[in-house]
């Protein structure tokens, strides 16, 4: 019995062997001694044409709620940062001397971190100008203060400033804030 299993086993492993060279392709090589072909599938860089850097105008700025005593508050100006506020950053074209209707160029929103900060990278250069872009409050993150207080209005934009150090950094001019409603109390945390 023992002798008729070694002699199925072999014969199984010669039908599989005989199966595996019949499926190779008719291309492949049986023998170890022929080098393999290779194609490259694509030209390599060129190493005289480095990757040029993509130029990038970063709006920058916080959002913060007022007379809100929560982590990070700060004393100057009653408020503490809002973490997941959003802003939204508005760049406007048209208008002028040509007396035609302004129209958004560019649309983009954008939440802060737990430090209230938020971060727009535009990498539109051509379309971005301080003087028609506008960073205005979307929402806040809690019925405990979402009622606009800087600008007082929500649909009142604030404008640009430049920094004096790196000329691709803008920064809103002053903070954006929320506060909380009449009636309603600051949360303990957010």
């Amino acid at each position: 019995m023992v002798s008729m299993i070694k002699i199925h086993g072999a014969g199984v492993a010669a039908v599989a062997v005989l199966l595996l060279v019949a499926m190779l392709p008719s291309h492949a090589s049986t023998t170890m001694d022929e080098p393999a072909v290779y194609k490259h599938a694509a030209p390599a860089p060129s190493p005289t044409s480095p990757a040029k850097a993509q130029p990038v105008i970063m709006v920058q700025g916080v959002i913060f709620c007022k007379t809100c005593k929560l982590p990070g508050y700060n004393r100057d100006i009653d408020a503490s940062p809002l973490p997941n506020a959003t802003a939204k950053l508005v760049c406007y074209g048209g208008g002028g001397k040509s007396g035609g209707a302004y129209r958004v160029l560019n649309m983009t929103s954008t939440p802060t971190d737990k430090t209230g900060y938020f971060l727009f990278m535009v990498y539109d250069v051509a379309m971005f100008s301080r003087e028609s872009c506008r960073v205005y409050l979307r929402t806040s993150p809690t019925a405990h203060c979402d009622a606009p207080s800087l600008p007082a209005d929500a649909s009142l934009g604030i404008i640009l400033e430049q920094s004096e150090k790196k000329k691709n950094v803008y920064s809103s001019k002053s903070v954006l804030m929320y506060a909380p409603r009449k009636g309603r109390k600051c949360p303990r945390h957010y």
